[in-house]
């Protein structure tokens, strides 16, 4: 039974994932290496939109990921990588004072020119991911430059963690780019749980290719914050928003990134080969999946957007965090062996086949009302709508499921 599932939901993820890379690839991409900013949910290109580094960043790990995991390894497909990679640093990196812009117009000259460090660290996670696909050195060199630019400028020695607005010139700024929905409670020199997770993202994949003993000492601290800080003990969930001091700024639930986070956590603490921290993380990873299913995950196999205690707070249902729960829940499985958890997978899989994906356009809608009515006022594509949650849960499923298949053979 539990093959018949795990190798239906690989398969199923497998072609999805196919089928998304062909969307971007054939109606987004650009043969230049560049990309069309925004469509609409009506396919309609919006010409005069900014292109978000972040987006840049997301695309070059999508398809050199796509790459390394054989989903398309042709010469032509070889080829785009380049010119995407090329593109991202001739637009994006600043010559002056280093580090990636937040975003550019359409006419190449950049719009936003803060150095964020979620954006940074998208960077390396693209960079990185691009180099591991190519063996190209100059990638390499600018992955390890930005995060010696974070270490330099964004840590906090005295506290812990990172700050994470700076202006072009790298001196400290304050922003809500990381909080759309108005959820700190003050703009104090603030950290977020979006950037730390991220980061530890990114340099867990800088670590695979470059096993830096400072890395390694960054994502073990990094590791350690999260656990200490960001993650509330109590309900193991993620807060969202600190001050500087790690005061907490907000009391808001994101499920998505609870459920993301638990399987990053894990993975991280893996690749270093952390065997102190790997146990307590996979003991962690399962309960904040507990925690999800139990308060955030709706009977129709969807995930709820945010809540605050056990209340939801935002019912829509957008498509990012379905594609991380899907993740959430194989890892799960994975550490436990209980097959509940390659269920609720499949349920909820089976939200994004009925709910989710726009099979009219090729990828997915961006969000879902409760009653499941796809929001087509927001975009296929825009700055934070990407090739990067869906794809990666596609490649994440199905090579979990296939190890898991090849290990009980």
């Amino acid at each position: 039974m539990l093959n018949s599932v795990s190798t239906a939901l690989g398969n199923k993820a497998y072609q999805e994932g196919h089928r998304i890379l062909n969307f971007w690839y054939h109606h987004v991409l650009l043969p230049d290496g560049s990309f069309h900013g925004e469509i609409d949910s009506r396919g309609n290109i919006h010409h005069q939109a900014y292109r978000g580094s972040i987006l840049a960043a997301r695309i070059l790990w999508t398809y050199s990921r796509a790459y390394v995991k054989e989903f398309d390894s042709s010469e032509a497909y070889r080829e785009r990588l380049e010119h995407l990679y090329q593109n991202f640093i001739l637009h994006f990196w600043d010559t002056e004072y280093l580090g990636f812009y937040w975003d550019i117009g359409a006419n190449n000259v950049r719009s936003n020119d803060l150095k964020h460090v979620y954006a940074q660290a998208f960077a390396i996670y693209g960079l990185a991911q691009y180099y591991q696909a190519t063996g190209h050195q100059e990638a390499l060199l600018f992955a390890q430059l930005t995060f010696q630019l974070i270490e330099r400028h964004a840590f906090d020695p005295i506290d812990g963690g990172y700050f994470e607005s700076f202006n072009r010139a790298w001196a400290k700024s304050n922003d809500d780019l990381l909080d759309p929905k108005g959820h700190r409670a003050n703009e104090q020199e603030s950290k977020s749980m979006n950037t730390h997770i991220h980061l530890l993202e990114a340099y867990t994949q800088l670590y695979r290719v470059w096993p830096n003993p400072t890395l390694k000492l960054s994502i073990q601290q990094l590791l350690d914050i999260i656990s200490s800080r960001i993650l509330n003990q109590e309900t193991h969930h993620y807060d969202l928003f600190f001050a500087a001091d790690w005061s907490k700024q907000s009391d808001v639930v994101s499920y998505g990134h609870d459920i993301e986070g638990s399987w990053l956590m894990t993975e991280a603490a893996e690749v270093i080969h952390d065997q102190v921290r790997l146990p307590l993380f996979q003991k962690t990873a399962v309960q904040m999946v507990d925690s999800v299913l139990a308060e955030g995950w709706d009977q129709d196999g969807g995930l709820f957007n945010e809540g605050r205690g056990t209340t939801i707070i935002d019912d829509h249902k957008d498509w990012w965090p379905q594609a991380e729960a899907v993740v959430g829940c194989v890892n799960a499985y994975q550490i436990t062996g209980d097959s509940k958890y390659l269920a609720m997978a499949e349920t909820i899989w089976s939200f994004i086949e009925h709910f989710i994906i726009a099979k009219e356009y090729g990828d997915w809608y961006w969000q879902v009302a409760r009653d499941g009515t796809p929001n087509v006022e927001k975009p296929i594509v825009e700055p934070w709508k990407c090739p990067y949650h869906n794809t990666r849960a596609c490649m994440e499923v199905w090579e979990r499921l296939a190890h898991l298949e090849e290990s009980n053979a």
